[in-house]
Order: structure tokens, then sequence, then C-alpha cells
């Protein structure tokens, strides 16, 4: 008898299942033609670009904060109420009151019940640290504007990658499906021919082997399809379940862009420099004096009877004046803006590095480009070849002249130069918009 707890298991591993499974299918499928059709949905829907929004206002209130402590408003306000449960007593001369000379008479001064409250507008006049910090909020904000663009870059040069991939991939699939088709009729004639025993049985079975291969490459393909277009589906934060289908040999030659002169990665590290050497200016401004201006208005209400008694005696007092304020060097403010100026050396080696390899990449991506096109059209005169060679040996096998196996090898050998003329292509596409990537940042 079948286990109870099993059941149970089974059948809500199979719900879980089919929830998942539906899910999947009510995913929109979305189709896609060109790389820039994706970069806009990718635009509207990856987190890069929502945090990098969070980032920018992040920075421009890190700026208002700056502008707002050059002057520092502050007003604090304390409201105190006390019960003196026991007033001090004091000894002060009796003849004072009239009493005779040399005598003490015992005094209690003071009310038990005191209630205070008192409000200290502050702000400060001059603080050259603070305004130094407004500069510093300023590049701040380059920075983050710069460190945006920048994620923008490497996420858009990954959509590229990914989208391209899939590219290849399905044009492969078409090469393959009709190879396939070739296969099949390379198998149907040697079935033909062994019915009527001119073969033997081993060239059936390689006409076999020749067409589940085939098949077997195509079925691979599909997965890495499959793998790739979950990728792209994550860049669209599995908004759309994409479907790629662009026909390379239409546009992938046309409209070559000039590879302009990159400076993103070199305008971030100059500024991470020239936000260091802010921060070292903010520190050592901390070592000059600050001059405030400083109030207080306070009004006190005294009683022996209670807080606020009808009897009770209100004093008002307040005064006004100026501040001075120096911080005397520390050994720990010392040592941050030593290890600062440490860090500033580094950032100036990493800026002389980038600077060259900026102008490397610069050339990089036209050789690139070049590279990919001269190979594509290497590939392109080897396919025509092997498929001139491929239709050649198929006649000579009609005729009986050359055997199976060579023509079995003909056929591969036409297979893998064409699959090659569709990586090539994928591969100028690619080259193609990493530039087009390059030239917008």
């Amino acid at each position: 008898m079948m286990d109870k707890s099993y059941f149970y298991k089974s059948f809500f591993l199979f719900v879980f299942l089919i929830s998942v499974v539906s899910f999947g299918f009510a995913q929109d499928v979305k189709n896609y033609t060109s790389l820039e059709e994706v970069w806009k949905d990718v635009k509207q829907s990856h987190t890069v670009f929502k945090n990098g929004a969070i980032q920018s206002e992040l920075a421009e209130l890190t700026r208002k904060t700056a502008i707002g402590n050059v002057i520092n408003p502050r007003m604090p306000v304390s409201l105190t109420f006390i019960d003196n449960t026991r007033l001090q007593n004091n000894f002060i001369p009796a003849e004072i009151f009239g009493g005779p000379a040399g005598t003490f008479r015992e005094v209690t001064f003071g009310q038990q019940y005191n209630a205070l409250l008192a409000m200290q507008p502050q702000f400060d006049i001059f603080n050259l640290s603070a305004i130094s910090q407004i500069k510093s909020a300023k590049i701040n904000q380059e920075l983050t504007e710069s460190q945006n663009l920048l994620n923008e870059k490497t996420l858009y040069e990954s959509v590229n990658a990914t989208y391209y991939n899939i590219v290849s991939l399905k044009n492969q699939q078409k090469v393959l499906s009709q190879n396939i088709e070739i296969a099949t009729q390379i198998k149907s004639k040697v079935n033909d021919r062994f019915k009527e025993g001119v073969i033997r049985k081993q060239d059936v079975n390689e006409a076999e082997v020749n067409l589940i291969a085939l098949q077997d490459k195509l079925e691979q393909l599909e997965y890495n399809i499959s793998l790739q277009e979950n990728i792209l589906s994550l860049f669209l934060e599995n908004k759309w379940n994409p479907m790629v289908d662009e026909n390379l040999v239409n546009n992938v030659l046309d409209n070559v862009p000039t590879v302009n002169a990159g400076n993103i990665q070199y305008q971030n590290a100059t500024l991470q420099s020239k936000m260091l050497r802010q921060d070292i200016k903010v520190l050592q401004h901390q070592y000059y004096p600050t001059l405030s201006f400083t109030s207080s208005l306070s009004w006190q209400n005294l009683s022996n009877d209670f807080f606020f008694a009808n009897n009770s005696t209100g004093i008002h007092y307040n005064f006004i004046g100026l501040k001075i304020g120096w911080d005397l060097p520390t050994v720990q403010r010392l040592s941050s803006i030593k290890n600062k100026k440490y860090q500033l050396q580094t950032l100036a080696n990493n800026e002389l590095h980038i600077q060259n390899e900026t102008k490397n990449k610069d050339q990089q991506l036209a050789l690139e480009y070049e590279k990919a096109q001269k190979q594509w059209s290497n590939f392109k005169s080897i396919a025509d070849l092997k498929e001139d060679t491929y239709q050649k040996n198929l006649n000579q096998y009609n005729e009986n002249i050359l055997p199976l196996d060579r023509l079995l090898t003909s056929q591969n050998d036409m297979l893998n130069s064409q699959l090659n003329v569709v990586v090539g292509l994928a591969n100028i596409a690619f080259a193609k918009h990493k530039i087009i990537i390059h030239n917008q940042y």
C-alpha cells in the first residue's frame, strides 16, 4: 500500500511543477530584430538604470546638504522641570536682620519649583571646511554620473555579447537545418542503393550516423540558444521572453562607424583623483578656526507652591554673541591626510595607465573590426569553394565514381565552412556594436 506522506509530497510537487510551467507559458514573448531594440527595453527595465537614478538623487541631496552646512543653522531647545525637594540652608550675619553682632542666622534661599525653557539659536559665519564640502559634493555629483555611465557601458557590452551569441547560434541553426535536409537526402539515396544490392550495410550505417550527428548538433544548438535567451531575459529583468530573429547578411556590413576617442574611463579616473584632492582640502581646512553667531533666549518660572502657580515669579533673560572655535590638529586627522595623499599617488598612477590604455583600446576596436571583416571574407571564400567541391562530389557519387565516406566528409567540410561564415558575420556585428557603444561613452 502506498505511503500517504509520499502521495502528498508527490501531489504537491506536481502542483508546483504545473505552476512553474504555467508561469513560464504566461510570460509575454517579445520579438527582436536588432540590438538597438533590446537596448531600448534594457534601459527601461534594468536595475542598473534604476539604481543610477537613485545614486544621482543621493548625490544631489549631498550637494544641497553641503550648501546648508555652510551656515549650519541650529537651535537647541530644552525644557527643564526641577523640584528642589530640599533647599540648601545658609548662615548669614544676624545683624543684617537687626540681631546682635557676631551671631548668625540660618536662612533658606531659592524656590522649590523651577521651570526653565531655553532656546539657543546659532549659525556659522565662517567655516572654511564646510565651504570646501560644497565643491566636494559637486565633484561627487560628477563622479556619480561618470560611474553611472560606466555601469551602463558595461551593461550594454554584456547585452551586445549575449545578443550576438543568440544571433550567431540561430543562424547556425538555419545552416544545420539545411544540412540535415541534405543528410536526409543522402541517407535516402543510400537506402535505395542498399535495397538494390549495390552497396554494403556499412554505408547505410555511416549515412545514418552522419544524420544523427547533425541532429545532435542541432539539439545542442537549441539548448545553447535557450540558455542565452534566459541570460538576455535577465537583462530585461524577466519582463519578457525575448525571441531574437535577425538576418545578419542584410545589414551587418552597412554603416561601419569610425572609432572616436574614448574618454569615460579616463574621465572617471581623473574625477576620483579630483575628489580625493578635495577631501584632503576639507581635512586641512578643519585646522582653521570657525566663527559662529550664538545666542540664548530663556524663560524661567519659580514658585514654592507648585510649577506655574498663580503667585509664581517669571524671569526672562537672553544674550547674543560671537564664538570662535578652533580644533587643534589631532594624530588621527594628520594620519588621515597622510593616508589620502598616498592614495592620491596610487590614483595618479592609475590615471596615467588608463590614459594609455584608452588610446590602445581605440586602436584595438578598429583592429578587431578589421580582423573580423577580413576573417569573414576568407571564410566566405572557403565556403564557396567547399560548396562547389560538395556539388562536384555529389555528382560523382550519383555516377558511382566517388565512395560515400568522401561525400560525407565533403558535406561536413561544407557545413563547417558555412558555420564559420555565420560566426564570422556575427563577430563583425559584435565588433561593430562595440564601436557604437564605445563612441557613445
